[in-house]
């Protein structure tokens, strides 16, 4: 399914969306950069230096802070890559599932040099369909299977096991949210001092919080958050405040669940096409932007209609969690 095409940058001003409760009329939400009908950038990541890398199709892209982009990994086989993160080494860490029953694409990837054919990291059950991953401080990946219900966790040394599984992150097999295949647990974020492990279900538009036990292993799983304007979460990310970001995709919405749990619908539809991915700014100073990977999924694939409007976004918030006016 890898389509490469060339991509249109593009700045885009303020524009009305559906409000908050806090009272915004005009949207901060703005293009950072627009993309051609047939590419999906599906999960965003930033590196210390304020570069962003966002997958699409088989490969990732690096876009600089000076607006320069360029593809930066390329997967060897053909597979669909999803969610990135920038590890504590400096490379870059992605999953992939495949799209063809006759290829096993379920794999972790490792690029450390720019322009280059990534690595494989770890190879995961080809049954499932890895999805979002996130970096304990010891250099450990966890990584989600929103197909299979569990988390993986990879250590330093590339050992492989199941961190996790439990019903609370299946999906819903009669009624699959996104309509071509069931889907639980999926965006996966931890907390400021990585005593919990936050984990969205799809389907059921639920974020489940794991505690970590002092040995690493996962504690008992609790709903924090249940409600039907999260279902479609996909991608999710804390800011400093506490606050936690969700990607709803199936609902063309950006949510903001507070430390308390209350849920608030920052922006629907506009700009918003299936985002697929959440992430802030990683510069001193930068931590008030966040980036949001419109992916267009759902229109891409005739799942909804209209026109896809693949995009990376961004918006500021300010240090309670509200966007900027």
């Amino acid at each position: 399914m890898n389509k490469t095409l060339s991509a249109a940058i593009f700045s885009a001003g303020c524009m009305f969306v559906s409000v908050t409760a806090s009272g915004h009329e005009c949207s901060s939400l703005q293009v950072v950069a627009s993309y051609t009908v047939g590419e999906v950038p599906e999960s965003v990541t930033l590196d210390r230096s304020g570069n962003v890398y966002f997958s699409n199709g088989n490969t990732v892209r690096r876009r600089t802070h000076n607006g320069q982009e360029s593809v930066f990994a390329t997967l060897p086989i053909p597979v669909f890559a999803l969610g990135v993160k920038v590890g504590p080494d400096g490379c870059v860490y992605n999953t992939s599932v495949s799209l063809d029953p006759s290829v096993q694409g379920a794999f972790v990837w490792r690029t450390c040099t720019a322009g280059s054919i990534a690595q494989p990291y770890a190879t995961l059950d080809h049954a499932g369909g890895p999805n979002d991953l996130a970096f304990d401080d010891c250099g450990n990946l966890f990584v989600t299977d929103p197909f299979l219900g569990r988390v993986w966790k990879v250590t330093r040394q590339g050992h492989v096991s199941v961190w996790l599984s439990h019903s609370m992150l299946d999906g819903n097999a009669a009624s699959p949210y996104l309509l071509f295949h069931s889907q639980g647990v999926n965006g996966i974020a931890f907390d400021e001092d990585k005593r919990n492990l936050y984990l969205g279900n799809l389907d059921y538009g639920k974020i489940i919080r794991v505690p970590i036990r002092w040995n690493g292993s996962a504690g008992t799983p609790s709903v924090w958050v249940s409600d039907p304007r999260l279902q479609g979460a996909d991608g999710i990310a804390f800011d400093d405040s506490g606050d936690l970001y969700v990607a709803v995709n199936g609902q063309n919405s950006l949510v903001r669940v507070s430390r308390r749990g209350r849920i608030e619908v920052l922006f629907t539809g506009g700009l918003l096409d299936s985002p697929s991915s959440v992430a802030f700014g990683t510069r001193r100073g930068d931590r008030r932007t966040l980036y949001v990977a419109s992916s267009a999924f759902m229109r891409s694939f005739g799942l909804q209609t209209g026109t896809p409007a693949p995009a990376l976004l961004e918006t500021r918030v300010k240090d309670e969690g509200l966007p900027l006016p």
